[in-house]
């Protein structure tokens, strides 16, 4: 089959609603943001994927490295008891504005772009013009 491989993402996808900007995700002061991490390997649309799953209206960007998944936060982060992930508050506020690399550690930053405007994937309500050309609109 000529498929690429993001024909097979589910109808609903959050990833397109992220760009690539590099380092750690910071506000516009250098802060970092509040955020749900995830110790597992995840690409970065996987943990799009998990993100999705959270409070979405607050979330900023999200942050991968080699064995890490991060759900940046405006303010602070979903509770993490009884969940999967580990919540952890810091002080960034408002959209992404920059990276800020003093950990060392090699993230990468996603900025969410489309912040608002992306239904979670348990409950799609239309079928984005993203979506694969595949697959049928259930009507």
């Amino acid at each position: 089959s000529t498929e690429s491989p993001t024909t097979s993402a589910p109808t609903v996808h959050p990833f397109t609603g992220y760009e690539q900007i590099g380092g750690e995700c910071a506000d516009k002061d250098g802060g970092l943001f509040s955020y749900a991490q995830y110790n597992e390997n995840a690409s970065a649309e996987d943990c799009s994927v998990k993100c999705s799953g959270l409070a979405t209206s607050t979330q900023v960007g999200l942050g991968v490295t080699t064995s890490l998944c991060r759900c940046y936060f405006d303010r602070s982060a979903p509770d993490d008891e009884g969940q999967t992930f580990t919540s952890v508050d810091e002080s960034g506020t408002g959209p992404v504005a920059g990276v800020n690399n003093e950990s060392g550690e090699n993230w990468q930053c996603y900025r969410r772009i489309a912040a608002g405007t992306v239904e979670p994937t348990t409950k799609p309500t239309e079928v984005p013009t993203v979506s694969p050309t595949t697959q049928a609109p259930v009507t």
